[in-house]
């Protein structure tokens, strides 16, 4: 067994670690991450703004904003990809000023117009306060950004709560520079990777409660993979949860059914929608042609993950995290503690009972989302005639990366003891990460703590 304190930390007290490590980076992040600096942020923000103003369902290429996203986001155009371009003194200075002017229609943020409404609520919310109480765009930026996150954060804490499973690799999950990045933004991937992990959560709890779930349990389960396919479809790949969520014979199997049928249908309907939506794509790209590749050659798609998966180290590395467009990296010896923690959160003493059906399911939920991201990212961003994944980003399997624990049996007195100091790294390595990240950001947008001071000075006017 776990020495006393360590079991009463790992048992009672884990999810406010959690928070004790997380909301200090949000807020820190939130605040020296330049404007629209996290994978198509601008894009986000007004799809937030747009939600904002009443309109649940964009047009193709976007909708009505504020006309003054536009001019801010050309200062920060030139950024992302160009390490060589810093924020500097003067580039605060312009941004700072810019406040609202009035909406424009037809502004095009089309890489986020085809996104669901649900998980931009945080965002839209911030927008709409910023707007009415007229503060600067980078002001409302920073409100977007902090209220999203906290919102995640939150949700974090309950999941962490309740899980029963996989609790260190959850944990470290929820620790990673990757997760920290998008949580303390405005992009919808804060609330898809801890919405992700509740339901694993709550999944988790009727498992090792060996009962099926209560229709509050199911109702919540299918609700938030709703929310979560209309923002990234590959999510329906949680529904592969459900078999441990219901029996044969449960009393309320009717209710269960009904609200399956609801979700079912929500999505069908939805991905009728996203068919109007999809914006125009590069000559070179050409779904319809992909997807009968796909359906015509059965080992297409296995040979195309094999291709991309096989000896690739940058996937895992933005797994931990490639922070902004992929472009802030943190220092190497980084990746190599950051795996090693996590190889030693997947081994923690922390499951109860048999692993086989957990361990299986959750593998096969596991594969599946990968699979069907595979495919979705083969057919919509790899080129014609390229046999490999092209836009494949670690971030997208953070929401799922805890069910991989799922598959490690309950470990025997004499190995629990062996292995229960692996805990201790698992539950400090987040110091270092509270260290490392400002430091990657710092030398990545400013080049300097003296340049970041500056710039950060005129940010936090009031």
């Amino acid at each position: 067994m776990l020495s006393e304190p360590l079991t009463n930390l790992v048992h009672s007290k884990l999810p406010w670690l959690f928070l004790v490590y997380a909301l200090p980076a949000i807020v820190i992040l939130s605040i020296i991450t330049p404007p629209f600096q996290v994978a198509d942020e601008l894009a986000h923000l007004e799809r937030a703004d747009e939600l904002s103003r009443g309109s649940m369902i964009s047009k193709r290429l976007g909708g009505t904003v504020d006309r003054n996203w536009e001019m801010i986001g050309s200062l920060y155009d030139g950024m992302h990809f160009h390490p060589e371009v810093k924020q500097t003194f003067a580039l605060a200075r312009e941004a700072m000023p810019i406040h609202w002017s009035g909406p424009k229609d037809a502004v095009n943020f089309q890489n986020t117009a085809q996104y669901g409404p649900f998980l931009y609520i945080p965002q839209a919310i911030a927008v709409r306060i910023g707007r009415m109480a007229g503060i600067s765009l980078v002001h409302t930026i920073m409100a977007a950004r902090l209220l999203n996150g906290f919102a995640a954060c939150i949700v974090g804490f309950f999941a962490l709560s309740i899980c029963r499973r996989g609790r260190a690799l959850m944990f470290s999950t929820l620790l990673l520079p990757m997760t920290l990045s998008e949580f303390g933004s405005a992009s919808q991937d804060a609330l898809i990777i801890s919405l992700s992990l509740l339901i694993i959560a709550v999944t988790s709890r009727v498992l090792a409660e060996q009962r099926t779930a209560s229709t509050s349990e199911f109702a919540l389960f299918a609700s938030i993979v709703v929310a979560t396919t209309l923002a990234r479809p590959s999510q329906f790949a949680l529904a592969l949860l459900t078999p441990a969520l219901v029996r044969r014979h449960d009393p309320a199997w009717r209710t269960i059914a009904l609200i399956g049928a609801v979700t079912v249908a929500a999505v069908i309907c939805w991905m009728r929608i996203l068919a109007g939506l999809i914006p125009p794509l590069a000559p070179e790209l050409n779904p319809s042609h992909q997807i009968h590749s796909l359906l015509a050659h059965p080992l297409l798609l296995p040979t195309a993950m094999t291709n991309y998966f096989a000896g690739n180290t940058w996937f895992p590395m933005t797994v931990i995290g490639y922070l902004g467009w992929t472009d802030a990296i943190m220092p190497k010896w980084y990746y190599l503690a950051a795996a090693g923690v996590l190889l030693l959160a997947l081994v923690a003493p922390q499951n109860r009972g048999r692993a086989l059906w957990p361990g299986t399911l959750a593998l096969i939920t596991f594969a599946a989302l990968l699979t069907v991201l595979s495919a979705a990212l083969f057919a919509s961003w790899t080129p014609v005639g390229e046999v490999t994944i092209d836009g494949m980003q670690g971030r997208y399997i953070l929401p799922v990366l805890p069910l991989l624990a799922w598959a490690i049996p309950e470990y025997r007195p004499r190995t629990e003891r062996l292995l229960m100091g692996t805990w201790y790294p698992v539950l400090l390595f987040p110091l270092l990460t509270l260290v490392v990240t400002p430091t990657a950001i710092m030398t990545r947008y400013y080049g300097s703590w003296g340049a970041m001071a500056d710039s950060l000075k005129i940010f936090l006017q009031p």
